[in-house]
């Protein structure tokens, strides 16, 4: 792994999934990780220093390149559209799923496919930890509504103008993870807080955190 100053991109990982990377013991029991949507690798990093083969799967070519760089040659990094599919060689089995902020890009029904796909590649006993946004958020109706509760953003003081973003309530995101993870205890953490960018106070950002634990 790269020293702090040599990191390229989103430097650290999502608050939350420390704690529960730390409360969950996954620093005692290496095994297989994978992340939708994973940057530049920030919070695989976390899972990295600790023993775990790490995988990740984004978008972006850039954020792909710096995970590259910051994660090293032993990562599993793909480029993919999730829109247009699961890619090929994810097929685990994976001790540990992640989509923290990547799922309510993909909209509704893209974000269930995916969550279906990679349900029968979990081990059993995998650590789930999913994060996506309210219908309090501050980008709720802040665009052109293409689905219930789907817009394409007009927010460019968020750097996410013309983007997807599909809102959830509370119940339909337990319901999502519920249904298609087949999890029967789900531990939901909601995050509201306030952040300021490209200098505009952006108010009322809220999400759901959804953790869990696969059958064993």
């Amino acid at each position: 792994m790269r020293p702090l100053r040599e990191i390229r991109g989103l430097r650290y990982p999502d608050e939350f999934l420390v704690r529960h990377f730390f409360r969950r013991g996954l620093d005692t029991r290496p095994g297989r990780v994978i992340e939708l949507g994973c940057g530049s690798g920030q919070n695989l990093a976390l899972y990295e220093g600790f023993d775990w083969r790490v995988a990740g799967v984004d978008v972006d070519q850039a954020s792909i390149g710096n995970a590259r760089w910051n994660l090293g040659p032993e990562a599993q990094l793909i480029e993919a559209d999730l829109t247009k599919g699961t890619p090929l060689g994810l097929d685990g089995p994976w001790d540990a799923f992640l989509a923290p902020s990547s799922l309510y890009y993909l909209g509704a029904d893209h974000a269930r496919a995916r969550l279906i796909d990679f349900a029968p590649r979990l081990a059993p006993a995998c650590e789930i930890y999913i994060r996506v946004r309210l219908v309090d958020d501050y980008r709720f109706a802040r665009g052109e509504q293409i689905a219930p509760n789907t817009f394409r953003l007009a927010t460019p003081e968020t750097g996410e103008a013309g983007l997807i973003n599909q809102f959830y309530t509370e119940a339909e995101a337990a319901d999502l993870v519920r249904e298609t993870l087949d999890l029967r205890e789900i531990v939901p953490l909601r995050v509201r807080y306030d952040s300021y960018r490209n200098g505009v106070l952006l108010p009322g950002n809220s999400d759901v955190i959804l953790m869990g634990v696969t059958p064993s």
